[in-house]
């Protein structure tokens, strides 16, 4: 079976909106369009690849001189068979080809080194891509990506005196809605990056959008003033040169832009120590073990944990950490507690923020956590029908900056369902909510814990106690939402993101289940299922950010767009939008 060829060509656009490409379609039918936030495939177990008969192959080039690009990295990932994935490399014509595929919905990413990473369908930076359907035995030709150059900042960090410094890190960082509010987060796969001997810095592989700049380093030094002794350091300095993220100057990039000359001197602060006590459940000092401290960085899907130093528990539970820079951090210890003749693996965590002053009334005691079991079921008892390896829980603290493991609440063993439909979560940190990912098609109906019902309301236990009887009730009857985007005279356009949202502003929460986003086919025909009874505004953007639908001020901004709609359990409702820019 040969299809009609299927083409992506990303068009590099110098000037006017800030767009990388446009997506062109010729021949062939995209499939669904991804799922929104919470919607994506769960972790897979370590199982083998997939085999099947389909082939999908195509071109990549370089947008600013249109020569084929050799050594681009085309990977593909099969949104039904668990998040299934596959790589491939263009030759010297910049060819390349995948085979022996299963029938499925792949996305498809492009990257190279020094160009912008490409996703198939997306058009604009850090847009959402589309799906490319696979039919059995389908030959997907001519699937082609054209790639601009990234973007680069370049420039020299100076101590207060206007000398260069080595050893700094540097790091590009853009705004974005995390964990209930807005952060400066690191770009991915673009540093941090160190200073050289002449305090000479290059930040690589950024996508064109604005960001803000930060150094900071732990060099240290001591001054006398009066025959007393002081430890100074350096607090993190945001360009121009400044110590409060509100006084930060916003660079923007254009496609391939370098920003040269990007300086900045670092400001002064005094060092400090850090001391407390530590003891375990049980109220005994864990001796010999040591408390770190830690930066750590966490974004959408990736995290990074710098380490600062540690200092080891004393006999009487003490600690002290000396000589600690201004800054943000976070205090942690691990240890093994024996209770009751069962040794436990217990742990605690502290934020702090260094400012000028020691800091000395820190009180850590670790605990083991909580937990929490149950099963799943489906809205008639039966048990489900959905594949159990595709299907996963976690715990997700409220505060993640509360949780000393780093990962999910309960999820050391990835969050798998038993063979029976039991789980287990163990390891959970303060309050937290339970998350569900099922394969498409399923959706959490309700869940329940003591006769309360919790789907959408955090759990809180006692440290070390365990919660039992949880019911997370699922089912695939579901109901949908289809139709078509048109632009102001009612043409149909291929463009755009559908947003679905509740009219009930407290619902607009991180990772909601009733927030929803979905792109287009070639066609401008959209659909999203599953979501929960209740009412909603629904609206089509000509462009909108990944991930920008968890903000409940963007919601606000845009919800006088929205069209009106009241979904039932398994309704199924067809709509025109017409495309907006807000």
């Amino acid at each position: 079976m040969i299809a009609k060829p299927i083409v992506v060509l990303a068009l590099l656009i110098l000037a006017g909106a800030p767009s990388i490409g446009v997506a062109r379609i010729a021949g062939g039918q995209p499939g669904p369009p991804p799922r929104g936030p919470g919607q994506g495939a769960p972790p897979r177990d370590a199982r083998p690849a997939q085999t099947g008969t389909a082939v999908i192959r195509g071109r990549v080039f370089a947008a600013e001189t249109g020569r084929p690009l050799r050594r681009a990295r085309i990977s593909v990932q099969a949104l039904e068979l668990g998040g299934d994935n596959r790589t491939a490399s263009t030759s010297a014509d910049g060819r390349f080809q995948i085979k022996d595929l299963p029938a499925g919905r792949y996305n498809v990413t492009v990257s190279r080194s020094g160009y912008v990473p490409l996703r198939y369908g997306q058009r604009r930076p850090f847009e959402t891509g589309r799906l490319l359907p696979v039919a059995d035995k389908q030959l997907v030709d001519n699937v082609d990506f054209t790639l601009p150059r990234v973007s680069v900042i370049t420039g020299r960090v100076f101590d207060e005196t206007g000398d260069p410094i080595s050893g700094v890190r540097v790091m590009a960082l853009r705004q974005q809605y995390f964990e209930g509010r807005r952060r400066l987060l690191p770009v991915p796969g673009a540093g941090p990056v160190t200073t050289d001997d002449a305090g000479q810095y290059r930040i690589v592989g950024l996508t064109p959008g604005s960001y803000f700049l930060r150094a900071e380093t732990r060099e240290t030094w001591t001054v006398s003033e009066k025959d007393v002794e002081q430890v100074m350091g350096y607090a993190p300095t945001y360009f121009p040169g400044t110590t409060a993220v509100a006084n930060a100057r916003r660079l923007t990039l254009a496609v391939g832009e370098e920003a040269g000359n990007t300086d900045l001197a670092l400001i002064p602060g005094r060092a400090i120590n850090v001391s407390g006590t530590a003891v375990d459940s049980q109220g005994r000092p864990p001796a010999g073990r040591q408390v770190m401290l830690t930066q750590p960085t966490r974004g959408p899907g990736f995290m990074m944990m710098m380490s600062f130093g540690s200092a080891s528990i004393a006999p009487d539970g003490t600690f002290k950490i000396a000589n600690v820079t201004p800054g943000e951090y976070t205090l942690s210890v691990q240890t093994a507690t024996d209770i009751a003749g069962t040794t436990v693996q217990e742990a605690a965590a502290a934020p702090i923020v260094v400012n000028d002053a020691d800091i000395d009334t820190i009180a850590m005691q670790t605990s083991a956590g909580w937990s929490v079991a149950g099963r799943i079921a489906t809205d008639t008892g039966a048990a489900p029908g959905a594949a159990r390896d595709r299907i996963r829980i976690a715990a997700r603290p409220l505060n993640p900056d509360l949780n000393p493991t780093g990962r999910p609440g309960g999820n050391q063993d990835g969050g798998r369902v038993k063979d029976d439909w039991t789980f287990a979560l163990t390891g959970i940190y303060g309050p937290s909510r339970l998350h569900v990912d099922l394969p498409d098609g399923w959706i959490v109906k309700t869940i329940v814990l003591d006769g309360r019902e919790v789907i959408d309301a955090s759990v809180e236990a006692k440290n070390g106690e365990a919660l039992s009887g949880m019911e997370i009730v699922v089912s695939n009857r579901v109901n949908s939402i289809g139709g078509q985007i048109t632009d102001e005279k009612g043409v149909a356009v291929a463009d755009g993101t559908v947003v679905v949202f509740p009219s009930e502003a407290e619902k607009w929460t991180e990772d909601s289940r009733f927030v929803r986003s979905a792109r287009p086919d070639q066609e401008g025909k959209f659909q999203i299922r599953g979501l929960p009874p209740g009412e909603y505004l629904v609206v089509a953007l000509e462009y909108v950010e990944e991930g920008m639908w968890n903000d409940p001020e963007y919601l606000d901004s845009i919800r006088r767009y929205g069209q009106k709609l009241t979904l039932g359990d398994t309704d199924s409702q067809t709509l025109t939008l017409k495309l907006v820019t807000p």
